[in-house]
């Protein structure tokens, strides 16, 4: 085949697009970007059709993930026969729903320009670690990321395209509601799900559920739209004797006039579940009100489900949950707990003012805060400054105790948000208020909010971001490492990300670096030797000189590149 090229003046087809971009502004249409610069061709007007063809595919056409966790999907494309030098092409991402619908924009670049839309902002970027790699990269994986997405790659006006289905791994469990069987519109079974901290669970997850034993004989809804229910244990009232065991359907159903229960999905937790020690046995108010004076919140049925399935909660007291259920875990079934198989026990909703015990959700780091300038010179004010400036709030009591039950220990006294000044201790000794003091968090009382000055204590809730330890190939003074991680489309971590991504992300590296208050620390979540004490952690080494060289900690909230 021979080649054809078509120089300036631009051929009739360019010139039509031309006049329909020169309308579309008119229209309130603002994409003109990209288009533009496909009918630059090549980058100097020329627009080829010699023969050269394009291709993409995905080397996995299928990715599981977990909630909160970051995934890539593959896409690559090339060119047969090869090209002897680069061409800009345009990359779209897109995404459809497990749900159905349109396919919406998630993200669209030209050569490093990249922009990314609705809630995949700043939560997506191109992995781009070779010649033709257009792999999307997804942090902070939410439960409706679920679905297919398309990696469209145009060139001129070639246009081409592979899929990659990404899958949640999870736990999928049935609900029903306080007002009984049968009573959930889809609309009311989408709204359900997400009270719960949860989402509609899809077929496959589903299916999933019953090849892991999951046996209910109640109807409900799914993502796509359909009613279904799991039977691994054929029985009369469940679809009868003779059939064999499966996932029963009564397919699509009205959205808006039937009525049936819901199947939930709910996948791992940022934060902790946990069934909370009080003296006496409570009603749902006074349950509500001990998780919140614990420095946590009522449990919602999801996150149980969640703590169960990934954490292996077990324990044999009901407990009340957000949606006035009562339930428990078990992992490790035994003689009075329940059926003799591992599950989530349920003795429905009970009466408001029963008396039981609570599981509590907690989703923060707590964490002892020394500013630059020395031990003890913080006013209170100075205090919430310096949390706030670390991407964090000063903590309450309640959050300092549950710290303190989970192992804080800390010799020096710090502000707390209701301006008392107090410190925890796990281990008495001579200097922290003695050895005959039993282990607890002592306290100051309440100080002088402008005259007195201690340190603090600051907390911090899960981000959308990540923090990572950053490759470089030399060590770095302060001023260098900042450039760095600006250099990388990030910005140098702050103190409280680090711990954030500690507590919540696993970050474990045994390499101190900088961070954003001049500082030098390094997350360790795997005690070893040479990596300071044997328990999790974030070391720090205090506040060196800024011309030291050293490897510095950086954060994104998300794309690796400047966006548009």
């Amino acid at each position: 085949m021979t080649s054809m090229m078509v120089a300036h003046p631009l051929p009739l087809l360019a010139i039509l697009l031309q006049l329909l971009l020169s309308c579309l502004p008119a229209l309130g249409y603002s994409n003109r970007f990209f288009y533009q610069d496909i009918l630059n061709g090549n980058g100097n007007g020329e627009i080829h059709f010699n023969g050269v063809k394009l291709h993409v595919d995905s080397s996995q056409p299928s990715v599981f993930a977990l909630r909160g966790s970051n995934a890539t999907l593959s896409c690559r494309y090339w060119y047969e026969p090869e090209l002897s030098s680069p061409r800009r092409v345009r990359v779209k991402w897109s995404w459809l729903p497990v749900m159905g619908g349109h396919e919406t924009d998630v993200l669209v670049a030209i050569g490093p320009r990249i922009h990314s839309f609705g809630d995949f902002r700043d939560r997506v970027y191109l992995r781009q670690d070779s010649p033709g790699d257009a792999s999307l990269v997804m942090t902070e994986l939410q439960l409706n990321d679920t679905g297919r997405y398309r990696c469209e790659v145009i060139d001129g006006l070639e246009d081409k395209s592979a899929t990659v289905d990404l899958e949640l791994r999870g736990v999928v469990f049935p609900y029903q509601p306080p007002h009984g069987r049968y009573n959930l519109t889809y609309h009311d079974a989408q709204q359900v799900c997400q009270e719960q901290d949860s989402t509609l669970a899809t077929f496959e997850q589903l299916f999933q559920a019953w090849e892991e034993g999951l046996d209910w004989c109640n109807a409900g809804w799914l993502a796509d739209g359909t009613v279904q229910y799991p039977i691994t244990k054929p029985r009369s009232p469940c679809g009868g004797l003779g059939l064999a065991p499966g996932v029963r359907s009564y397919g699509r159903r009205h959205r808006h006039l039937h009525r049936y229960d819901v199947f939930c999905f709910s996948s791992s937790l940022r934060g902790k579940v946990y069934y909370l020690q009080h003296p006496q046995k409570l009603n749902l108010t006074e349950a509500q009100q001990a998780c919140l004076n614990d420095g946590a919140q009522i449990a919602k049925v999801g996150q149980l489900y969640a703590a169960w399935k990934f954490m292996d909660l077990d324990r044999c007291d009901a407990g009340w949950l957000a949606d006035g259920s009562l339930r428990y875990p078990i992992t490790n079934p035994r003689r009075n707990c329940g059926p003799l198989e591992p599950g989530v026990r349920s003795f429905g909703f009970a009466p408001p003012h029963h008396k039981h015990g609570v599981y509590c959700y907690s989703a923060v780091v707590v964490f002892p805060y020394q500013p630059p300038h020395g031990r003890y010179s913080l006013t209170y004010h100075d205090a919430q400054q310096v949390c706030q400036e670390q991407d964090s709030t000063l903590a309450t009591f309640e959050q300092l105790f549950q710290a303190w039950k989970e192992g804080l220990n800390w010799c020096n006294a710090g502000w707390l948000a209701d301006g008392t000044v107090q410190y925890p201790i796990t281990k008495p000794r001579s200097p922290c208020g003695g050895l005959g003091l039993a282990p607890g968090v002592r306290s100051y009382g309440s100080r002088h909010r402008h005259l007195h000055r201690y340190d603090v204590f600051c907390s911090s809730s899960p981000l959308r971001g990540k923090v990572y330890y950053l490759q470089h190939p030399q060590k770095l003074n302060l001023t260098e490492a900042q450039q760095a991680c600006f250099s990388n489309g990030a910005q140098i971590a702050k103190v409280g990300q680090l711990y954030v991504a500690w507590r919540f992300m696993g970050l474990n590296r045994c390499d101190a670096g900088w961070l954003a208050d001049g500082s030098l620390r390094y997350p360790v979540t795997n005690p070893s030797r040479n990596c300071g004490p044997l328990e999790p952690g974030v070391r720090s080494f205090g506040f060196p000189p800024p011309y030291q060289k050293h490897g510095v900690y950086c954060y994104s909230a998300g794309s690796n590149t400047h966006c548009i």
